[in-house]
């Protein structure tokens, strides 16, 4: 690939789910609205973690394995940029690769799909619901001790389908992707995220290329919403402080309103005991400082204990 010139097809790098083809389907839009001459092709790629289904992740490697082979991808120069999802961008990112652009943000919140009942209040002692995320797991633990808890993963509609069928009575979603796919219809209740805080990163795009691309960063710079930008850098702060997993019941979440960042987190025991909470707010421009501060504020709280 001659990289001293705009090249004739941006190829994109992508998962093959319905949510990572919408996602990566949705910068290719993008680009196009920049320069309509802009030819992109969508490059399909089975992850480590697509292929193992059957095992939670937190017990298999977390998920980087939903970015190798894509980060490969860039790495081997065959593709231009990888489109991800930014909850699943590990703390450190591969020292030849960057987040060229974050766009805007989608609903950040957890959300409840259920047939049964309308809210977590009202599952019974037996009630079952599925979820594979250690966040969503130690909530769960720690609120609502008597819900029986089944890993699940998949693609969002496969894991709807279980609710349809019976299968199971309850899953916990990010928002976003289930409004992305267009089946908001499905969604019972959104979780409160003063006390349900959402994933680093949640509800927002990434997209990752290789530091030296110079030509491929200052076109995709160009779609860097810079309020999400600010919000998800500021967050991951807070994973980068702590040195977080997919195995870290780990969650911060960041506004802005009138030029102030407002910075929620929280972090659990994964046996869902305890849990510990911090906020930090400050000027916009000092955002990924107040990042920092959060997670001080969590590690004087005993945060290093949990992990």
């Amino acid at each position: 690939m001659n990289e001293s010139l705009m090249p004739k097809i941006i190829r994109i790098a992508t998962r093959k789910s319905p949510l990572a083809l919408w996602q990566a389907t949705r910068v290719s839009e993008l680009l196009k609205k920049i320069d309509n001459s802009i030819n992109v092709e969508l490059v399909k790629i089975t992850t480590s973690g697509d292929k193992i289904l059957e095992k939670p992740l937190y017990n298999i490697g977390g998920k980087s394995l939903f970015l190798k082979e894509l980060e490969q991808s860039l790495l081997d120069k065959d593709c231009h940029i990888a489109v991800h999802s930014m909850k699943d961008m590990p703390a450190e990112l591969h020292k030849d690769l960057i987040i060229s652009a974050i766009l805007e943000r989608e609903d950040s919140r957890d959300v409840l799909i259920c047939k049964k009942f309308n809210s977590l209040l009202e599952f019974t002692k037996n009630s079952t619901i599925g979820t594979s995320s250690i966040r969503r797991i130690c909530n769960l633990k720690y609120e609502y001790p008597n819900i029986q808890i089944t890993d699940m993963r998949g693609n969002i509609d496969t894991r709807i389908k279980k609710i349809d069928n019976n299968e199971i009575d309850g899953i916990i979603l990010a928002a976003a992707g289930v409004k992305r796919l267009g089946l908001e219809k499905y969604i019972t209740s959104y979780m409160n995220k003063e006390v349900w805080i959402p994933a680093i990163g949640q509800g927002a795009i990434g997209i990752e290329s290789r530091k030296d691309n110079l030509i491929i960063n200052n076109l995709i710079n160009k779609l860097n919403h810079k309020l999400t930008s600010l919000c998800v850098n500021a967050e991951r702060e807070v994973s980068k402080f702590f040195e977080a997993s997919c195995s870290t019941p780990i969650a911060a979440n960041a506004i802005i309103n009138n030029n102030k960042i407002v910075i929620s987190s929280m972090i659990g025991s994964i046996d869902g005991n305890k849990k510990i909470y911090h906020k930090e707010n400050g000027l916009v421009e000092d955002s990924q400082k107040i990042g920092r501060e959060v997670a001080i504020g969590l590690e004087r709280k005993g945060a290093r204990k949990l992990l």
